[in-house]
């Protein structure tokens, strides 16, 4: 269950595991952020070499809640697309999820992940394309290894000093060439 007590069929990231049992990786989520229409759950980093789970739900009125699930491992922000983010308001919700990142996190790249296979594939790639998301190759060494997914990264803007931000969940920089087996075998 999620922090509002519903399920998630939603999310249609590319995670194999994920897919699995998306479920149980709601335990242990306290919201960290709550601002506007944004709030944000994260897991604890124990150990400090471990990736933080975050939870990003955008209010969106009468509509619901745009959700988006997301590992921060090191400098990187790994979202799953949610199923329906092309939907109304859902650019809002991506916009307020990157503020978040680019303002508490030391995230340098946010990765956008999907099914190969769906059906809106094209849309997806052109409307990210068009928001600054730039095509992963499928051979990028900090990718894990899903042969059936689709990543697209969005790379920060940061200038030369990264300001500290008290409270907010940061990734400690990893070796890079391990970043993709250590992703992989946590999801």
């Amino acid at each position: 269950m999620t922090p509002f007590g519903r399920s998630v069929p939603e999310l249609e990231g590319g995670s194999p595991a994920r897919r699995r049992a998306q479920e149980e990786n709601y335990a242990g989520l306290k919201e960290v952020y709550k601002a506007g229409k944004l709030s944000v759950f994260a897991s604890d980093r124990q150990p400090p070499d471990r990736p933080v789970q975050l939870d990003f739900h955008f209010a969106r009125g009468s509509q619901g809640t745009s959700h988006w699930h997301g590992l921060l491992l090191g400098h990187a922000l790994f979202l799953d697309m949610p199923r329906h983010v092309l939907d109304l308001n859902s650019r809002d919700s991506l916009m307020a999820t990157l503020e978040y990142v680019e303002e508490k996190t030391e995230a340098d790249r946010v990765l956008v992940n999907f099914h190969r296979s769906r059906p809106d594939r094209g849309d997806l790639l052109r409307a990210f394309g068009f928001l600054g998301f730039d095509l992963v190759r499928p051979d990028d060494p900090t990718l894990p290894p899903w042969d059936d997914a689709i990543f697209m990264a969005y790379s920060m803007d940061r200038g030369p000093c990264v300001e500290e931000n008290q409270g907010s969940p940061r990734g400690s920089p990893p070796n890079r060439q391990d970043e993709a087996q250590r992703l992989d075998s946590l999801l």
